[in-house]
């Protein structure tokens, strides 16, 4: 084989199939028993097959390649939807969030209380315009926000990127990236993961341990077998990155911008109820939260007027997350005081990306130091390539970043083909 992707979620996919069309012929090594990386979506856990996404949920405006690859694909998009509304004067800004569906201290605030709190972060926003890298709460101060203000305004982290909001800069909210106008694949997240991997070599339950040159090439081992190659394209988030062995070992600059990247520390908690009509109508947008759960929306509902609604929460060091049971109680009692309604759930899953070893957590939190950051990240050394929405110059973090890396990173292979093929000849 010429080129070994190491990682089959959308980022090792893209590059693979790229690579394809280029004439290379490609193995993709999967550490986990299936594909999609943090796509991930269950569809044994909830009635009716509906799918629950436990990863990456939305497309957003704007996200044009994996908008393209839908369309290319033939995979069904939800209805257009948007997850908060914009301030009165027609600008989307962070303080937009909190007027959805605001719930604080268990209780859903009428909407007198939720604009008054939006209109003082609004004014608190422009009268003290934040640094990009100046923490959350430490804007938060510094704009003498109300204590509920400050609170529900601090939870935004929560969701995103779904972190603790200590280490979250304000780059992140403010201005948003995220929610204006966006879309979830009707099928499910993994359809797009199942899409692309079509007619790809994919080997499941192969986790790298070490990629080394040997003469002629690159060797990389598994727990189970060994594999050679010319090129490698290591397409893994950055903890499981971390874990990998090279030898040579890897230069200074690139290990200690991996070890510079944050992973947001949280998951997801889903739940599937009936009278899906009325929780969707009763529920808006979204519903901003200040408990376990941060920020929960729902999906179009489905057979027999259930609904799956969805909610992100960080890991606070509660233990909500390690107890799947915590967890769904949190999201009925969410949904409950959003609604008002008493939320009979007939299904629910607890997803916790902390813990998953070849994940390390939800999303990379580069907003910090964007864009040196991700460029460092996705600069090759050699013979190995580096792809996932940590290396994208465009949203990273997101689905859509992930596709641009892969098929940046199979550009690069390609490119040093043609490269070598050059030399060669003008040798000759």
């Amino acid at each position: 084989m010429s080129t070994i992707v190491i990682g089959a979620g959308p980022a090792g996919l893209a590059a693979a199939r790229k690579l394809t069309r280029y004439g290379e012929d490609v193995v993709v090594l999967e550490a986990q028993p299936h594909i999609g990386g943090r796509t991930r979506t269950v569809r044994d856990r909830l009635r009716h097959g509906q799918p629950a996404d436990l990863g990456g949920s939305f497309i957003d405006i704007g996200q044009d390649k994996i908008i393209q690859a839908c369309a290319e694909l033939g995979l069904r998009l939800t209805p257009q939807m948007a997850l908060f509304p914009p301030d009165p004067d027609g600008r989307l800004t962070a303080a937009s969030p909190l007027r959805a569906t605001l719930v604080v201290d268990g209780r859903r605030l009428d909407d007198a209380e939720r604009d008054r709190v939006a209109d003082e972060v609004r004014a608190a926003l422009d009268a003290v315009p934040p640094s990009p890298t100046e923490t959350i709460p430490a804007w938060a101060a510094r704009a003498c926000l109300s204590p509920v203000a400050r609170r529900v305004f601090c939870s935004q982290a929560g969701f995103n990127p779904v972190h603790e909001a200590a280490q979250i800069p304000m780059s992140m909210l403010q201005p948003p990236h995220v929610g204006r106008v966006c879309w979830m694949l009707a099928d499910g997240t993994d359809s797009l993961a199942s899409a692309l991997a079509g007619g790809l070599d994919i080997r499941l339950r192969q986790p790298v341990r070490l990629v080394r040159r040997a003469r002629g090439g690159l060797v990389l081992e598994t727990d189970t077998d060994r594999f050679t190659a010319r090129d490698v394209v290591v397409a893994t988030p950055v903890t499981p990155t971390l874990r990998i062995g090279f030898d040579p070992v890897l230069p200074e600059w690139k290990v200690n911008a991996l070890l510079a990247t944050p992973m947001a520390q949280g998951g997801k908690v889903i739940g599937q109820y009936t009278n899906g009509s009325e929780i969707v109508g009763r529920l808006g947008l979204s519903a901003v939260s200040d408990g376990p759960v941060s920020l929960i929306w729902a999906r179009p509902p489905g057979p027999e007027d259930t609904v799956v609604v969805l909610g992100l929460v960080p890991d606070r060091g509660d233990g909500v997350l390690r107890d799947e049971a915590r967890a769904l109680d949190a999201l009925d009692r969410l949904v409950g005081a959003a609604t008002g309604l008493r939320a009979e759930r007939l299904a629910g899953i607890a997803q916790d990306w902390t813990r998953e070893q070849f994940a390390g957590g939800v999303v990379s939190a580069l907003l910090g130091d964007f864009p040196r950051l991700p460029s460092l990240l996705a600069q090759a050394v050699g013979p190995v390539h580096f792809a996932g929405e940590h290396t994208a110059e465009m949203w990273a973090t997101g689905m859509d970043g992930a596709l641009r890396s892969g098929e940046r990173a199979a550009d690069e292979v390609f490119q040093r083909r043609r490269q070598r093929a050059s030399n060669t000849a003008a040798v000759r």
